[in-house]
C-alpha cells in the first residue's frame, strides 16, 4: 500500500476533485496530464490507453486521495462499461485517507478450516481457474469483525460480517483466500456505513455485478443429474411424482459451463430454452442468474459476429470508419477477449485505410 501513497503536500494545493471542476487553472492542468497519461502503453492498462476522459477521472480521484495516478490506474478495470477499482486499492484508501485514529482491526471467527484450502481446479477458455470446493453449510458460523475509532470519538465502531453474507463472489480469490476477500469486503462495508465520503462513487467488481433475487423458500435437497440429461427431449424429461427430485445445484453448474463454452447463437438459444424448461427445478435464484448469463453471452456472440463481418467487408476509408465506430459502440456488449481482438485488428488495418 505504501508504494502508491504520496507524501502529503505541505502547501495548500487543491486536491479535491469537486473543487477542481470550478478551478480553470487546475482543470486545464489535469486535462493536459490526462492526455499525456492516455498516451501511455506499459504504464496504463488497456482500457485506459487512448482514453483521456477516463484518465482524467482517475487522475482527479487520485489527486483527492493524494496518490500516484499511474498506480491508481493499474488498480482499475471495467465491468459492463463502468469503471471499477480493485478491493486492495479501496482498502488502502480507507486506511490512509479515512478519518481514523488508528488502522482498522480484524478478528476472524468460526471454523475457517472448513473452507481454507478447500477449492477445486477447473479448466476454462482462459486456462485453469479455482472454484470453492465447500458447501454453503460449511460456511455456517464463519465470519469476521472489523473495528476502528473515528477521530474525535473514544469508542471504536464495529461491523460483523459472515462469509454467508458475501453473495457476489466474482474473483477466484474467494476460492484461494476467502479470509482476505471477506476482510476486504468487511472494510468496504464498514467505510460505506461510517465514513462514506472517503469512497463515494468508488465501486469494486463485487458491487458492479448484477445481484440476483434470493429464494426464501427453497425446495428440499435433491439428487444429481448428468449433463446428457439436460439435452434429452422434453418428453423424456417428464418425471412421475414418485421420482426423486433433481439436484438444482448440479444442473446450474452444468448450465454455467455450457454458457461459458457457447460459441454460436444457436447454442445460447438452446441453452436459454433449457433454462426456461428447468425454471421450477432451478429455483428463482439460479434461474435468474442463468437467464441473465445466457442472454449476456448471446448478445456477446451476436455482436462479435456483426463486428467481425463489418471488419471483413471494409474496402474504403468510410467503411473502416464505420467499423471503428461500431466497435466503440459495442464495447459494453463484447467480451474482453473479443474487444481486444477487434481493437488489434483495427490497429493493423488503420495504416491501410489512413487518409
Amino acid at each position: 500500500m505504501s508504494n502508491i501513497t504520496l507524501a502529503e503536500e505541505k502547501t495548500n494545493s487543491v486536491t479535491d476533485s469537486n473543487i477542481a471542476l470550478f478551478n480553470p487553472q487546475y482543470l486545464t492542468a489535469i486535462s493536459n496530464f490526462a492526455q499525456m497519461m492516455a498516451s501511455g502503453v506499459a504504464t496504463v492498462p488497456k482500457h485506459l490507453q487512448g482514453n483521456p476522459a477516463d484518465c482524467m477521472a482517475i487522475a482527479m480521484q487520485a489527486a483527492q486521495w493524494q496518490m500516484n495516478p499511474f498506480a491508481v490506474a493499474q488498480k482499475t478495470y471495467t465491468v459492463s462499461g463502468i469503471l471499477g477499482y480493485e478491493a486492495q486499492l479501496v482498502n488502502a484508501v480507507i486506511s490512509t485517507r479515512g478519518p481514523l485514529v488508528d488502522r482498522i482491526n480484524y478478528d476472524w471467527f468460526g471454523p475457517w478450516d472448513k473452507v481454507i484450502g478447500k477449492f477445486e481446479v477447473k479448466k476454462g477458455d482462459r486456462g485453469e481457474y479455482r472454484v470453492p470446493g465447500w458447501q454453503m453449510a460449511d460456511e455456517e458460523g464463519i465470519g469476521i469483525k472489523v473495528w476502528a475509532t473515528l477521530k474525535g470519538e473514544a469508542e471504536p465502531r464495529e461491523l460483523t460480517l459472515l462469509l454467508a453474507q458475501a453473495r457476489t463472489r466474482n474473483s477466484t480469490l474467494w476460492a484461494d483466500d476467502p479470509r482476505q476477500q471477506l476482510a476486504y469486503l468487511a472494510v468496504k462495508r464498514w467505510a460505506r456505513l461510517y465514513c462514506p465520503e472517503v469512497i463515494l462513487g468508488v465501486y469494486t467488481i463485487d458491487e458492479l455485478e448484477q445481484r440476483n433475487e434470493k429464494e426464501i423458500n427453497p425446495g428440499a435437497p435433491a439428487s444429481r443429474v448428468s449433463v446428457s440429461q439436460l439435452t434429452e427431449p422434453a418428453a423424456a424429461a417428464q418425471q412421475q411424482s414418485s421420482a426423486p427430485p433433481v439436484d438444482s445445484d448440479g444442473i446450474a453448474a452444468d448450465i454455467r459451463a455450457a454458457i461459458e463454452q457457447a460459441k454460436a447463437p444457436e447454442q445460447t438459444t438452446a441453452i436459454r430454452a433449457q433454462v426456461e424448461e428447468l425454471k421450477q427445478k432451478l429455483g428463482i435464484t439460479d434461474y435468474t442468474e442463468l437467464k441473465n448469463k445466457v442472454v449476456k453471452r448471446h448478445r456477446q456472440i451476436t455482436t462479435a459476429t456483426t463486428v467481425n463481418a463489418q471488419l471483413k467487408a471494409c474496402k474504403t476509408q468510410e467503411e473502416f470508419s464505420a467499423a471503428e465506430a461500431l466497435v466503440r459502440r459495442s464495447e459494453r456488449d463484447l467480451c474482453a477477449d473479443d474487444l481486444e481482438r477487434f481493437q488489434i485488428a483495427l490497429d493493423d488495418m488503420r495504416s491501410e485505410f489512413k487518409e
